[in-house]
């Protein structure tokens, strides 16, 4: 394989790990969200629940 072909390779495998890392951070960003938004779902119907024992 020449010199060239084995640059192009090594390239293009470091655009895909880019690729790759960007996506599960935004993964990770996506989980965080939805963790938030759990949480405070939760947290309003304890404190309606709450409102409803008091």
């Amino acid at each position: 394989m020449s010199r060239l072909a084995v640059e192009f390779e090594v390239v293009i495998a470091f655009c895909a790990a880019r690729i790759l890392v960007r996506q599960v951070q935004g993964l990770l960003v996506d989980i965080g969200n939805a963790i938030r938004a759990w949480r405070s779902v939760r947290d309003a119907l304890r404190d309606e629940q709450e409102e409803h024992q008091g």
